[in-house]
C-alpha cells in the first residue's frame, strides 16, 4: 500500500478523494486541515502534529497554505502532488531545486480539461487570436483559475504573429501570457472552460465542463501513480500520462 497524507481533505474535492481512494492501493494515513473534524483518519491542524510517515503528500488545500505544505513534505522525504493553486513562478523554481522525489503540480485533475489544454495548444499554431473564458462556483478562491492560467501559457508557447491588439479602456479580462482570460463565478457551476479562437471567416471553440467533483478522482489516481515515476518537478497531468 502507498501511504498518503491528504491536505485539504474536508473540502468538496478532498471529500471526493477520500471516497475515491477507498478500496484502492492508496492508504490515507492522515489528513492535514485548517480546522478539526470528526474523521475515520487522524486529523492534524498543524505540521507539528503530524505523527505518520507517508510516501506521497497530496495537497488540495488553499493558495495560502500550498507552498508551506510542499516545503514541509519535501523536507520530510515525500513525493508531492499539488492540486491546489497559488504557487508563484519563484516558488515553483524554489521547489524544483529542493525536490528529492517527484513533485507534480496539477492545475486540473479532469481528463477532459487535460485534453482541452492539449487541443488548444495544437489549435494555437494555426489560430493565434484567442481568448479564454472560465466559470467556477463563487467559493473558488483564485481568479483566474489555475487551469486557465496553464492553458494560456501552453497557448502562448505555440502561437505566433497574434494580430489582436488591446485598446485602452477595453474590458478584456486579465491578460495571462498576453492572452485575455475572463473569469466568472456563478452558483450552479463546478468548473467550465471555453477557449475561443478566431480566424478569417471561421471560428473554433473548445469547451469542457465537470458537473461533479467525482470526475476528478480518476485524474487524482493517475497523478499518484505518475509522481512515483518521476524524480523532478513537472507541471500538468499530461506530463505523466
Amino acid at each position: 500500500m502507498t501511504k498518503i497524507i491528504l491536505a485539504g481533505g474536508f473540502g468538496k474535492l478532498g471529500l471526493a478523494i477520500q471516497a475515491g481512494l477507498a478500496g484502492t492501493d492508496y492508504d490515507i494515513v492522515g489528513i492535514l486541515s485548517g480546522h478539526s473534524h470528526e474523521s475515520q483518519y487522524p486529523v492534524w491542524t498543524t505540521h507539528d502534529q503530524i505523527t505518520e510517515a507517508a510516501d506521497i503528500f497530496l495537497d488540495v488545500s488553499t493558495p495560502a497554505t500550498v507552498f508551506e505544505n510542499a516545503q514541509w513534505a519535501v523536507n520530510h522525504d515525500m513525493a508531492v502532488v499539488i492540486g491546489a493553486t497559488g504557487l508563484t513562478e519563484a516558488q515553483v523554481t524554489q521547489l524544483r531545486g529542493q525536490s528529492k522525489h517527484g513533485i507534480l503540480i496539477v492545475p486540473n485533475f479532469s481528463l477532459s480539461a487535460v485534453l482541452l489544454m492539449q487541443f488548444a495548444q495544437q489549435a494555437a499554431r494555426y489560430f493565434p487570436d484567442v481568448e479564454i473564458v472560465e466559470t467556477h462556483n463563487p467559493k473558488k478562491v483564485d481568479s483566474p483559475s489555475g487551469t486557465a492560467v496553464q492553458t494560456a501559457k501552453l497557448i502562448a508557447n505555440e502561437r505566433i504573429n497574434a494580430a489582436q491588439k488591446t485598446r485602452d479602456g477595453e474590458a478584456r479580462g486579465q491578460r495571462v501570457s498576453d492572452i485575455p482570460v475572463h473569469a466568472m463565478r456563478l452558483p450552479g457551476y463546478i468548473a467550465q472552460q471555453s477557449v475561443y479562437f478566431g480566424g478569417i471567416d471561421e471560428q473554433l471553440t473548445l469547451t469542457q465542463s465537470t458537473t461533479s467533483r467525482s470526475a476528478f478522482v480518476p485524474g487524482v489516481l493517475m497523478a499518484l501513480a505518475g509522481v512515483k515515476k518521476i524524480t523532478d518537478l513537472k507541471v500538468g497531468l499530461d506530463s505523466v500520462l
